[in-house]
């Protein structure tokens, strides 16, 4: 039980960990990794449902899939041209795993395995709902003066694979990160 409550308390080290990327714009107030992974285990959930996939597998890699940066931290692209970040992530994640029950260990290594292979239908959902929780990220950005996100916003379109990703990131491109609260503010006539 002790090793599991230590994974609790580890996980909490993605609460502090803020996503690199955007420092390349100048950007210092973006998400952090846990607000990266909550949004994308949403937008992984309305895919996994889209696409027909299994949404348990679909979320279980999405709930793993950057747990390794507790340890490593967030490697964007530039970094990951110096360093070996998956064999990182592999063994921080076989690190972080080790201790934790048999059953619980198998299911969460199966799962970050086939996210890193992406060799299933649930793994490529899982990475589209990854580049498209970035993509959301980068309009929010973009509206914030970023103009420089469109970059990341151009290459993200190219990786989409799913048809229901591609339809949603149509979406984010049109739309204006604030417009869901618009007729919200409207006064309700008595």
């Amino acid at each position: 039980m002790k090793h599991i409550v230590n994974l609790f308390f580890e996980t909490g080290m993605l609460n502090r960990i803020q996503r690199t990327g955007p420092y390349a714009v100048n950007s210092r107030d973006h998400e952090n990794v846990a607000e990266h992974c909550h949004r994308a285990l949403l937008v992984g959930y309305v895919l996994a449902k889209l696409e027909k996939v299994d949404v348990q597998k679909v979320l279980t890699m999405l709930l793993v899939h950057d747990l390794p940066e507790a340890r490593i931290g967030d490697m964007n692209l530039i970094t990951r041209r110096y360093i070996d970040r998956d064999a990182g992530e592999k063994k921080a994640f076989d690190d972080q795993t080790e201790y934790l029950p048999d059953v619980v260990k198998k299911e969460l290594r199966t799962a970050f395995k086939d996210f890193n292979d992406k060799d299933s239908k649930e793994a490529i959902v899982a990475h589209d709902a990854d580049l498209l929780e970035c993509a959301v990220e980068a309009k929010e950005l973009m509206i914030k003066g970023f103009a420089d996100m469109k970059n990341w916003l151009e290459n993200i379109k190219k990786r989409l694979k799913t048809e229901s990703a591609k339809n949603l990131f149509k979406q984010v491109e049109e739309l204006h990160p604030n417009i869901w609260w618009e007729h919200l503010k409207k006064v309700p006539k008595d």
